[in-house]
């Protein structure tokens, strides 16, 4: 279902140009709900995405995928996060449900690292 969702995602908001190895969720991401290590392709999700809502998840899932070109959280990589129309909406529902410290720490909003 992941893997799906992010096809559809990058054809949507990225022109179907990004690549990668695997998107999943993992149960060892307590203080992130992602994480990508775009040398090698892999996407890791928080296992309690996978019960909020889906605008939410598919907010970190683009976030995630925005880092297999952008690296850092700069002005290029969040250029990127924002073609996604609730990037706003789904940060504050994060910080809402228990990310508030993370979401305002080193990387901006922070929640999906």
């Amino acid at each position: 279902m992941l893997e799906k969702r992010a096809q559809e995602i990058n054809r949507k908001y990225f022109n179907g140009r990004l690549r990668w190895q695997s998107v999943r969720y993992v149960t060892n991401q307590n203080s992130r709900f992602g994480s990508c290590t775009p040398e090698d392709g892999t996407i890791r999700l928080s296992h309690r995405l996978a019960t909020m809502p889906v605008w939410v998840r598919d907010y970190v899932l683009v976030h995630e995928l925005a880092h297999l070109v952008e690296g850092n959280h700069g002005k290029r990589f969040w250029k990127l996060v924002n073609r996604y129309p609730l990037t706003e909406r789904a940060r504050g529902y994060l910080m809402a449900v228990g990310m508030g410290a993370e979401a305002r720490g080193r990387s901006g909003p922070g929640v999906a690292d």
